[in-house]
């Protein structure tokens, strides 16, 4: 269905700042006289007290969430909430002088997504700033640092970058980009960019960007005079300044390794520790705009609410000025890190805090790596490194025998944990390797004993391998599985070469956890890491849990396809399991009376097509709050 084939009567909806449910008492009144008087059957009032809407919805395929009311053909919005969901003919009696009324023309219509999982910061430093990771020549190169230069203001430093990602992998294939990547002394054979290719044009801001891998950088001319490194000058410890024939520097910056170092591992960032003093913050501008760009694409792929793993607070307040002045698109649940519990509770906030457009009550935690470097944490050593099995992170020291039982170890984490929870904040933990799953599981049931039985909603964020045992245990305990399907697009590329076939196959064991009880939670880990991005569009991870493939098809019939979703339980993790996940189901995450009004429009209908198109299902139009801040 096109854009153009939507038909619009009365007024149209375009401004964001209209009336928040929240702040009128009035909306309250009518909601609970909606519910009051709303038929089972129906989900409508009766027509003697029926209200006209701000919105109506018609003539389309609408799949609520709503186990209740699973399907309709029609809704109505009131003050940013549903107060019909139903029929065609039941909607008419809300149509009133003022009604903006829209034919959907058969078109599909889910509740808006709502991501899990986002680095909101690096994710709108990445859309409004840099991006290189799919650049390995020097038109590419130019041509972005150009684009970022003329939006930048003037003197601000640009960074970032990540070049000749896809050199190593091609984005969504199982194979190679095409060459043997590997040099002798331990940084590969990747495209090498230099300062003159960018100086004639950046001649008044610095530039500092990276390869993919953090072991080579590129600075442009000001940003090498700005860290004193000249023709006659010495080079930084740690550091190997790139020249030319008669000694100057071509801006290529090298950190020392060795050959034996793994390609994707490096010990230490001497480069960066020698320019972080003289890369001053982003100003509060610039962080404005890449908030915006960062609202503006979720806007554009049907993401309307998020949980922002962001932990500088600055965000808090831009968050709240640009909700203040009505430019918030999408809802956000913030997560600051756990060490931070205690302030949290001094200002009495625990799960529920909030209202209907920034919400708090959780923390985040970290207690493994990942799998692109092998630190993630495993019970046996990797397949590939059998001197290696992952990582600790610093949260976990002390990691020590526990006073109150001598055969289990305690850590740092279980400590602050413990005193978070028995306060009333909700606890979210990052855990990729099996070890680093199973110690979570020992420590929740640990938590429980100690602090007692309770609706806690424990998030195992990621759950990317784990045990048979495990799996069902999370299931038992009522783990939520914040996993971001998309990572299985990504990671079965290289994941049996570093944990063998039989450990990939508690990968990512979507179907298992569902069906042991777990409640699985779906985002996107936006915007990745130094190697691979992770898209926002939640089309990307719907393909991904249904087909189970790279996004170039393969291996064809999906990698372990016993850990498929169906379409219907996809969307379901993607809205009302991740609502559940934050205490939000009784506000958001499904197309029912009394919700906010937050829903999408689709391109095409994901519940027939075949699963192998998901991922090219557009977003034609998104509300939030019966607002439209998007139309194709």
């Amino acid at each position: 269905m096109k854009s153009d084939l939507l038909k619009h009567h009365g007024r149209r909806i375009v401004d964001c700042r209209r009336r928040s449910s929240s702040a009128d008492p009035g909306v309250l009144l009518r909601t609970i006289i909606t519910f009051m008087l709303a038929s089972a059957a129906c989900v409508a009032a009766p027509a003697a007290w029926a209200q006209h809407a701000d919105l109506v919805a018609r003539n389309g395929k609408l799949w609520t969430v709503d186990d209740a009311n699973p399907s309709a053909e029609a809704l109505a919005v009131l003050d940013g909430r549903f107060i019909y969901v139903g029929s065609n003919r039941g909607v008419e009696q809300h149509i009133g002088p003022a009604t903006d009324v829209i034919d959907l023309d058969g078109a599909l219509v889910t509740p808006g997504f709502y991501d899990n999982h986002v680095h909101f910061e690096s994710t709108g430093q990445l859309l409004y700033g840099l991006n290189l990771l799919d650049v390995a020549d020097e038109a590419g190169f130019v041509d972005r640092i150009r684009a970022v230069d003329a939006r930048y203001a003037p003197g601000t430093w640009i960074t970032g970058g990540d070049w000749s990602a896809y050199e190593t992998w091609a984005e969504g294939d199982v194979a190679a980009a095409g060459r043997q990547v590997g040099s002798d002394d331990g940084y590969g054979d990747f495209f090498l960019p230099n300062r003159g290719m960018i100086d004639g044009f950046t001649a008044d801001r610095p530039v500092l960007v990276r390869r993919f891998d953090r072991k080579v950088y590129l600075a442009n001319g000001v940003a090498l005079e700005r860290a004193g490194i000249g023709t006659d000058t010495p080079d930084p410890e740690g550091i190997i300044v790139a020249r030319d024939a008669n000694g100057e520097p071509t801006g290529a910056l090298f950190n020392r390794v060795t050959a034996d170092v793994e390609s994707t591992v490096l010990v230490r960032d001497n480069v960066r520790v020698l320019f972080d003093p003289l890369i001053p913050e982003p100003s509060r501008v610039q962080r404005i705009a890449e908030t915006r760009e960062a609202w503006r694409t979720m806007a554009s792929v049907g993401v309307t609410s998020y949980c922002d793993i962001t932990s500088d607070p600055v965000y808090v307040d831009i968050y709240r000025e640009l909700r203040d002045a009505g430019e918030m698109t999408a809802r956000v649940r913030v997560r600051p890190p756990l060490d931070r519990w205690p302030s949290m509770a001094d200002l009495g906030i625990k799960v529920g805090f909030g209202d209907d457009w920034i919400r708090f009550g959780a923390t985040k935690a970290w207690i493994d790596g990942i799998m692109g470097n092998s630190s993630a944490r495993f019970y046996e050593p990797y397949t590939h490194d059998p001197d290696r099995r992952g990582i600790w992170r610093d949260i976990m020291f002390p990691f020590e025998r526990s006073p109150d039982d001598p055969e289990a170890m305690q850590s740092n984490l279980e400590r602050l944990a413990l005193e978070a929870d028995a306060s009333g904040i909700q606890l979210t933990v990052h855990a990729i390797g099996d070890e680093a799953n199973g110690y979570l599981l020992d420590m929740l049931e640990r938590i429980i004993t100690k602090n007692g039985e309770r609706d806690r909603r424990f998030r195992l964020v990621h759950a990317q391998v784990m045990t048979d045992r495990d799996i069902e245990r999370a299931g038992v305990l009522g783990i939520v599985a914040e996993m971001q399907p998309y990572h299985t697009s990504d990671d079965m590329r290289w994941m049996e070469e570093r944990i063998g076939r039989d450990r990939s196959r508690g990968a990512y064991a979507f179907r298992r956890l569902w069906d042991a009880g777990a409640v699985v939670s779906f985002g996107s880990d936006s915007p990745g890491t130094n190697a691979s991005r992770y898209y926002l569009n939640p089309m990307l991870g719907l393909y991904a849990a249904v087909t189970r493939m790279t996004l170039s098809g393969q291996p064809e019939g999906g990698w372990f396809p016993d850990e498929r979703l169906t379409i219907e339980e996809a969307i379901r993790a993607y809205t009302l399991n991740t609502a559940y996940a934050g205490f939000e189901e009784q506000m958001k995450g499904s197309i029912s009376v009394g919700k906010l009004a937050d829903f999408v429009v689709l391109s095409d209908d994901l519940l027939t097509i075949d699963p192998r198109r998901i991922k090219d299902v557009a977003i034609v139009m998104t509300f939030v709050g019966g607002n439209l801040v998007y139309e194709q």
